[in-house]
């Protein structure tokens, strides 16, 4: 499976990333679905998962910096896997002070560190944005790619325009700071006019809704309306469906050479209109 790649500082990810949520009992669901989670998602099967992954082409997984999943990916590489991490450092409430913690994350070498989305928004909404200079700092001396997470489009807008020492950006497709579990689809026409006016890689997370939306359509959506030089990551749990890592990986593959010939034919050419947008 050849799926496309962008760019993230120097290193190469697929545009299809694989996301940790479900490896650690986030469901966006119900407190029960997330027990189901944990309970499925042992060490062998997290695993399993990621060899399948790897094997369908996917050469990054983003997940949460947690002593479960540091533990777990530091088995799966000690055992021959190869597959890159974006770590998102852990809620506020989880730490007592995130550079010491960034240090710990460090250990364990993942090719990139953003900050966590929700941690994000409420410091945009308490004044206290301008916080995340040191962070960032510290994430780029410790040799990682920085990036910022958020689920509101205008704290995406305010960390470009304010010119934030970022090489990417992960931003929900849905506003769950806003809404939470409401995954209104007009959230995503927002998120989409900010990923296409900020010309730095973006990850979009929440293409799915969490399992709400068919994922064909979904990524096609998505496909349509993020930049060439954007990925997503979407949570895969194959309790109930085994080949769903499979499917997702043809899915996004196909669709993408779909896109591209189309835009090939309107163009007539294999470049792009190079139109200017503006925030």
């Amino acid at each position: 499976m050849k799926l496309p790649t962008i760019s993230i500082a120097s290193h190469s990810v697929t545009r299809l990333i694989i996301g940790g949520n479900p490896y650690s009992g986030i469901s966006h669901s119900s407190a029960a679905a997330s027990k189901a989670m944990i309970d499925y998602y042992t060490t062998q099967q997290i695993i399993a998962d990621l060899r399948q992954a790897e094997e369908n082409g996917i050469n990054t997984v983003l997940a949460r910096a947690d002593k479960h999943i540091m533990r777990v990916l530091n088995e799966y590489w000690n055992a021959g896997g190869t597959i890159q991490w974006i770590a998102q450092t852990p809620k506020d409430t989880e730490y007592a002070n995130l550079n010491e913690y960034l240090q710990i994350i460090a250990r364990y070498k993942p090719i990139a560190i953003y900050h966590h989305g929700g941690t994000t928004d409420k410091l945009y909404v308490e004044g206290r944005l301008g916080s995340l200079h040191e962070n960032l700092k510290r994430i780029r001396d410790l040799g990682c790619a920085v990036g910022i997470g958020t689920h509101d489009p205008l704290v995406l807008k305010h960390c470009y325009t304010e010119g934030f020492d970022v090489d990417f950006y992960v931003c929900a497709l849905y506003n769950h700071t806003k809404h939470r579990e409401l995954y209104l689809p007009d959230d995503r026409f927002a998120a989409f006019a900010a990923i296409k006016a900020v010309p730095i890689p973006i990850i979009a997370i929440k293409v799915l809704a969490a399992g709400r939306n068919e994922p064909h359509d979904a990524f096609q959506l998505a496909l349509e309306n993020i930049k060439p030089t954007d990925a997503m990551a979407v949570g895969m749990y194959t309790q109930f469906q085994p080949d769903q890592i499979h499917q997702n990986a043809i899915t996004v593959a196909e669709l993408i050479k779909e896109i591209n010939n189309e835009a090939n034919c309107r163009t007539g050419s294999h470049g792009h209109s190079g139109s200017r947008r503006s925030l």
